[in-house]
């Protein structure tokens, strides 16, 4: 395989940045997404991709619910902490402002542009990810009329 093309193909696929979070025995944790789809209309279900070296793939599976959170335009510098590892930034949520989704009590962002919060259906190991499908449970919207934060936007690159 050429992998320079492989690289330049997969970066020209236009992702958004989401922040997932999740809430297990009192501990609220964070990471940003890209690679997060609508997977079903009905019953409405989304896939996100979590790395398996995550915290946060663990706290899913003993939780069995996650929250997704569509990041605004100016929410780069977010995205960029809740990116970086867990072991470098264990509370990356810390001074964030936040409240508790309705039936899981996962952190919503309040400065999202909207977010769904999701049951647990299934996961699928995927090479060094882990696919999650969710089934959505709830969602609102925070902040109506905003644009979303796209990878390209923020100058990320995450496609290998």
């Amino acid at each position: 395989m050429d992998e320079a093309a492989k690289k330049a193909v997969l970066r020209l696929f236009p992702y958004g940045l989401y922040a997932v979070t999740v809430k297990h025995g009192g501990e609220e944790h964070g990471m940003t997404a890209n690679w997060v789809t609508q997977a079903s209309f009905d019953p409405p279900m989304v896939v996100v991709a979590v790395e398996n070296t995550s915290k946060t793939i663990g706290m899913i599976r003993d939780t069995h619910h996650f929250a997704v959170n569509v990041l605004s335009q100016g929410q780069r510098e977010l995205a960029g902490k809740l990116g970086r590892s867990s072991a470098n930034t264990p509370q990356k949520l810390k001074g964030v402002k936040t409240k508790p989704a309705p039936v899981s009590g996962a952190p919503i962002l309040a400065e999202a542009l909207g977010w769904v919060e999701c049951r647990v259906v299934a996961t699928l190991p995927s090479g060094d990810h882990t696919l999650v499908l969710g089934e959505v449970v709830e969602a609102g919207v925070e902040h109506d009329g905003g644009q979303p934060l796209t990878l390209q936007e923020a100058g990320f690159k995450y496609a290998g």
